[in-house]
């Protein structure tokens, strides 16, 4: 079988989004798929890895237009050559991920369609909404959009044409014919709900590699990154940490909670890019290690926490809360999106509700102050990774929708 997966980036490190195709391409090859990543930025020497189609002139010039226009990615006229482009004419099944950003124009949908099979991957809300990518507390993308309430949210437009946007996916929508993948039950549900509810909707969970992201000695793994052999120690992490979505405002109220005595025996590592500010605010020793690409370093940086927080206003399922329960550390996160589904398969750790930062902290002090339970979630939130999250596991449940799709094509009239 030959697949080829579209996303912005063809690289195995960057934002969860971009590690989840880099994954799925990983395991698809180690599972005789032939499987093929076509991006705009080429960021690897990988063979497997190929660009896009490309106007970079014109389409820059249009870029400036669409966007004024509040109609971002519509200028992407490459995306209508795709269907003569080589990897995509010798692939059985197409996969798609990622579709903002301006790299792929979803107008061409209905034409891919026409010659492929096609999945829809979702990494957020995007193709739900007239432009954001996570709504947070707006459901006007259930009913058409329109006098949006903040322009700015990712991926920001320069003016509201939201009630278009979303026409305009609605109609492409009524002309294409794809299964739509959600890693969480919660983007899941989201999907039914939306437009996008005339699809098949499937749920495949992200995954990790549970051979690499595995619990390590705490003490040897504190020593290799140079943290403090003793005390407690918790741990956030992100690409960007300073972005409002991933809460570390939220998480510097809920650390600043703490009791003073817990407070002096904790130090704060960081993952990431923008710890500096959250280091300075909370109120705690702190230690960042920027952001980090090499994933044994990573295992060692979650193995090395007895915690790890995720105080994320939104998420899809976080790639940072697999890996830390694939590395047996027990997580605190918000009951939003998909984090409790991963949090209570174990259970893995402790919720609490939506920015209340006082049972944040509250449970950041209950794992912190009975080692008996934090080791027991430790545990269940490693058999938890391995039996729903590990990447072979991923792999298999991804290839079996692909056959299934191939063999209704090719059966089809």
């Amino acid at each position: 079988m030959k697949t080829l997966l579209i996303h912005e980036h063809g690289k195995p490190y960057g934002s969860g989004g971009v590690i989840a195709v880099w994954r799925l391409h990983q395991i698809l090859r180690e599972l005789g798929v032939q499987s093929t990543i076509a991006c705009r930025r080429r960021d690897t020497d990988d063979p497997s890895v190929v660009e896009l189609p490309r106007a970079d002139r014109i389409e820059k010039l249009l870029g400036k237009i669409s966007w004024r226009i509040g109609l971002n990615d519509i200028h992407c006229l490459s995306t209508f050559k795709i269907p003569s482009f080589a990897p995509f004419r010798e692939a059985d099944v197409v996969n798609i991920h990622g579709w903002h950003t301006n790299y792929f124009n979803y107008l061409a949908l209905p034409r891919l369609c026409r010659h492929k099979p096609v999945v829809a991957t979702l990494h957020d809300m995007w193709n739900l909404t007239g432009h954001c990518a996570v709504s947070l507390d707006c459901d006007r993308w259930e009913t058409g959009c329109g006098k949006c309430p903040d322009l700015e949210t990712f991926p920001p437009v320069g003016r509201d044409a939201t009630a278009w946007e979303w026409k305009l996916k609605n109609w492409v929508y009524k002309r294409s014919e794809m299964v739509v993948v959600a890693p969480s039950q919660y983007l899941a549900e989201l999907a039914r709900r939306s437009m996008l509810g005339r699809f098949d909707v499937r749920q495949i969970p992200n995954c990790v590699d549970t051979s690499v992201y595995r619990p390590l000695e705490a003490r040897a793994a504190r020593a290799s990154l140079g943290l403090p052999p003793d005390g407690h120690m918790v741990m956030f992490g992100a690409l960007s940490l300073d972005r409002p979505v991933k809460g570390g405002d939220l998480l510097v109220g809920a650390l600043r909670k703490l009791d003073e005595k817990l407070r002096a025996e904790t130090t704060l590592l960081l993952l990431g890019g923008g710890g500096q500010a959250v280091a300075k605010a909370c109120g705690l020793p702190a230690v960042s290690l920027g952001y980090v690409t090499d994933d044994e370093r990573k295992a060692q940086a979650y193995s090395a926490a007895d915690v790890f927080l995720l105080p994320s206003r939104w998420e899809n399922q976080g790639i940072v809360l697999l890996e830390a329960t694939a590395c047996g550390t027990p997580c605190v996160g918000f009951d939003v999106g998909g984090v409790p589904e991963v949090i209570n398969g174990g259970p893995s750790g402790l919720i609490a509700p939506p920015e209340d930062t006082a049972a944040f902290a509250d449970a950041v002090s209950t794992l912190l102050s009975d080692d008996d339970l934090r080791l027991k979630m430790g545990r269940q939130a490693r058999e938890a990774a391995v039996r729903e999250y590990d990447i072979a596991v991923h792999g298999r449940r991804y290839v079996a929708l692909y056959e299934e799709l191939v063999d209704r094509h090719k059966s089809a009239p």
